[in-house]
This record gives structure tokens, sequence and C-alpha cells, in this order.
């Protein structure tokens, strides 16, 4: 054998022996074991490099994405996906750049940066529809599930994950059929929390309900495969959602499972576990008890864990505090929740250029259309859910976190396309009564919640052809197609709702009401014009007495 022969028979050998041991990789990521399959994905990758194999280079870091999401080292893991994206582009592979930009989009979110994850999300299932492989599909599309799901829009998150859950079943493959039903469960859960702030106990009942099955197939299977990191994730979100039916005890039995499962946990698990302890004493008026897991989840935090963990842990530890009437640390804990925020904000304006526009194709949502009729009654429902899809995803970077609704952003953008249009409208100004004593007496934590309430509230009044827009603070703008008198006489059933509203819920004694001032294209030609118009009767509104509109 000559020596050139030999060599082409070592190569392949040492191109075998590393694919078999990325499959080891994978197999201990799909085992609860992602520090060590990144550890071993790691040590494979340098050979790759060092042997000029960038093929298996690119798989490594695209599989290291996946466990570095697992792990909560999302920063990490984009630094090796974009790598795996460049080179499966590059050499014209479909399949596995929809994977690699799926994960891509998924870490992106992690980090709180909704548009680009939409962008890339959109992109992998694009690349996997043009691929034709189900795996992809079925990972791409839970992946814009998730994105629905965390700008609140749970139905259509719930059809995107069922997708995602089907996919997996066609192929066999378990760890995505259990990794998509905790997506679901989560959905549904959602469903149930937006339920409870709309006053419909039934519907809240009957999605947590759901939650809690879809979790407990998906702990079945994580159990049968041994996927411990699964079955963690699916017992903090049982316990989870039995604390919000009320079930306390039967969440801390959830919470004692967990424990069982914690060997080879890692800091963004251990960050959910204890969070979620706090979380069920408090929803249980155990205060005191939520405090200790609270303040070593605390702890953690420098050592790494996700965004919403971060968020969650400060939201908990406030209200541990203020329910033991500790206001001064409650203050102080929930400036913290309020600080991560406004953090992100700005690292995130520093991490990227601002997109103008979300990428999509509307060839894409029509073939989504096409699988989702089947659900539907009828082809115009259908179509109707396929509009709804597209302009959540080409909008969504223009939410405010707080509220779910649009943001100034949104509202610019807006007024520009409404400078050209012909058709009559309305805006309506709209400003919380008082806001500033809600914030003095029940605490700017209350206020909050305040203002995510009303948001629900405006979601649930206004009609498809109208759009709510938070303008800053407490003040928010609606859109309204048609002329400034009908607009009026919505404005007086969102006023009467807010009124109505339930408030005890948030707290004790506390009530809310609004003052509108609206204005129409009969008032004035230009947007702008016209939303000043819209804020001097806002002016009369409160000059007058407040809780009423004026057109």
């Amino acid at each position: 054998m000559l020596v050139s022969d030999m060599q082409i028979v070592d190569a392949e050998a040492n191109t075998r022996q590393a694919n078999s041991s990325l499959q080891e990789a994978w197999h201990l990521g799909c085992t609860g074991r992602s520090v060590e399959a990144l550890t071993l994905a790691g040590k494979i990758l340098v050979d790759a490099k060092a042997r000029g194999d960038d093929r298996l280079a690119a798989q490594c870091d695209t599989d290291i994405a996946w466990y570095c999401f697992q792990i909560g080292k999302a920063e990490l893991g984009l630094t090796h996906v974009r790598r795996a994206i460049d080179f499966w582009k590059l050499h014209g592979e479909r399949k596995e750049e929809a994977c690699a930009r799926a994960y891509f989009g998924w870490l992106l979110l992690e980090l709180g940066l909704p548009e680009e994850a939409i962008e890339e999300a959109t992109r992998a299932l694009d690349l996997a529809d043009k691929a034709a492989d189900p795996k992809a599909q079925s990972l791409a599309t839970n992946v814009i599930g998730i994105i629905f799901w965390c700008n609140k829009q749970p139905g259509r998150a719930i059809l995107m994950s069922e997708r995602s859950v089907e996919l997996a079943r066609s192929i066999g493959n378990k760890n995505y059929e259990c990794w998509w039903l905790i997506n679901l469960g989560g959905a549904h859960s959602e469903g149930g929390y937006i339920a409870r702030a709309l006053g419909q106990p039934e519907e809240e009942h009957q999605m947590l309900v759901r939650a809690l099955a879809l979790t407990e197939q998906a702990l079945d299977i994580a159990i049968e495969i041994g996927d411990g990191w699964a079955a963690r994730l699916c017992l903090g979100n049982q316990a989870e959602f039995y604390s919000h039916l009320g079930e306390h005890e039967k969440a801390l039995q959830c919470m004692a499972r967990y424990r069982l499962f914690q060997e080879n946990s890692y800091v963004r698990d251990r960050q959910q576990y204890l969070y979620t302890l706090g979380q069920i004493y408090n929803n249980s008026g155990k205060f005191t008890e939520a405090l200790s897991p609270l303040l070593e989840a605390v702890e953690l935090i420098d050592a790494g864990g996700s965004f919403d963990s971060y968020v969650q842990i400060y939201l908990y530890l406030s209200q541990a505090y203020e329910g033991l009437g500790q206001f001064d640390p409650a203050l102080a804990a929930h400036k913290k929740y309020h600080q991560a925020y406004l953090r992100n904000s700005a690292e995130s304006t520093q991490r990227r250029a601002r997109l103008a526009e979300i990428y999509y194709e509307t060839k894409r949502f029509k073939e989504v259309a096409e699988t989702e009729s089947k659900r539907a009654e009828t082809l115009e429902a259908s179509y109707q859910k396929l509009q709804e899809q597209t302009d959540l995803l080409a909008n969504a970077v223009y939410l405010d976190a707080l509220t779910g609704l649009y943001n100034r952003k949104y509202l610019d953008s807006r007024f520009k396309a409404l400078t050209s249009e012909k058709r009559p409208y309305s805006i309506a100004m709209l400003d919380v009564d008082h806001f500033k004593s809600i914030n003095d007496d029940f605490s700017h934590m209350i206020g909050d919640r305040v203002l995510s309430a009303i948001g629900t509230i405006l979601r649930s009044q206004l009609r498809v052809t109208d759009q709510a827009i938070r303008f800053g603070g407490e003040e928010f703008v609606v859109l309204f197609a048609g002329a400034p008198r009908g607009a009026a006489d919505l404005c007086e059933r969102l006023r009467s709702a807010i009124e109505r509203w339930d408030w005890s819920e948030i707290c004790n004694g506390l009530h809310v009401t609004i003052s509108i001032g609206v204005a129409g294209t009969l008032s004035a030609k230009s947007p702008n014009e016209i939303l000043a118009i819209a804020d001097q009767n806002l002016y009369a509104a409160k000059k007058t007495g407040r809780n009423r509109v004026v057109a």
C-alpha cells in the first residue's frame, strides 16, 4: 500500500472515530449530561480543526450550541453556531443550516433579542421546508412556537408546538417529542394565566389541567430515555402549574421528586428549582419559607443562568419581602427586577444593529396555513390565522415587554403608513388616573402589574382592526378604524371594562380608572395633528373629573 493510500485510510478512520465520539456526545446531551457532552464535543472540535475537517467542525459547533442552551451559556453557544451557519450556508446544506439557525434563534430569544430570534427561526423553517426534512422542520417549528409563547400568544404557540410534536413522532424522535411536549404544556399554561387575568376561572383550570397532562407525558418519556435534564424541567413546570391551581402540597411533592433527578444538574437548573420553590411558598402565603431558596438563588446569579431566571428570582424575592411587610428590601429587589429589563435593553442595542423589517416569506406561511386548515372549520378561518401569524412575526420587534402591546416604535411606523391612507381613522389617548398614587400607595411592583393588566384588557376588548400601543409610562394610544363617533363608543366600553375590573386580585383596596381623549380624520389630516387633538381631549377629560371619555 502506498503512503498516500495509508494516509487516506488513516483519515477515514479518524473521521469515523470522531463521528462516533460526536454521537456519544449527543447521547450525553440527550440524557441530561450536557456538561460532559460539551466537553467531549469541544475536544472533537479541536481535533477536527487540526485535521482540517471543516464539516465535522461545523457539526460540532451546531451540537455545542444546543448543549450551551441546556446549561444556560447562551452567549458561548452563539459563538459556535454562527460559525456553523457560515459553513452550512457556504456549502448549500439546507437541512444542517436549518437546524443551526433554529438553535441560533432559540439562543437569541434566551438573550432577550426577540426580533433577531424571529428572523432566524423563520429562515430556519423556510430552509427546512425546502430541504423537506421533518427533523429540521420539527425543530424550527418548535422555536417559532416558543416565540409565540414568549409574546403571550398561547393559541398560536399551541398550534405550532402541536405541529412540532407531530413531526417528532412521525420520525420516532423521542428526545424531540419529549422536549416539544414540555413547550406545548408551557403554552397551555400561558393560556391559563391569561384566562385568569381575564376573570375566566373555568378556562384557566382547563388550560392548566391540560398543561399538567402534556407535561406528564413528557416526564414519562424523559424517564424512559433517561433524560434527567428534561425530567427536571417537567417537574419544575408541574410544580408551578399545581401551585397556580392552589394545590400547593402537590406542587411541593413535585419539587421533592425534582431532587431525585439533580445529578448532573447545572446552574440554570438549580436556579429554576430554587425560584420555583420560592414561588410555591409565596403562592401559599409562606413568605418566610420562600426567602431561603430565593436568597440562595440570588447567590447563583453571578455563576450564570438565563435572563429569564434573573428576573424571576428578583420578582419572587420582592413578593416574599412584601408579604412579610419588609417593604424596603421588597423595593430593592423590585428595583433589581426593573434594572434587569433596562440593562437587557441597553445590552441588546449594543449587540445588534436594529432590523428595519423582519424577514419572512409569504410562501412559507401559506404552507403553514394549508397544514392548519385541517384544524379550521373553513378555509377563511385558516387564512385569518395565517394573517395573524404573519402579522405577529412581522411586528414582534415592536412589542412592549411589560404589557405585550405594541410600543412607541411601532406607532412611529404606523404614522408613516397612515399619512398616505385615505380611509377614515381615529386615535385615542388613554392615561391611568392617579397612577403616581398607585405607585406611592401600593408599590411600583403593583403599578407594573396594573399596566400589564390594562394591556390584557385592551387586547380582549378591541376589534381585530384596532391596535393598542403603550405610548410611555402609564399612557396608551389606540388606533381605531373609522370615524371618532364609533371610536368614542368603543373607548367608553374600554373605560367601563377597566373600572369594573376586579383589581383586588392584584392588591386589596386597589381601584383603577382611566381617562380617554379621542380625535379622528374629521378634525385634522396628519396622524400627529390628530394625536395632538386627542391629547388635548385627554387633558379635558382629566380636568373635568377623570374616568371619562372626551371626543
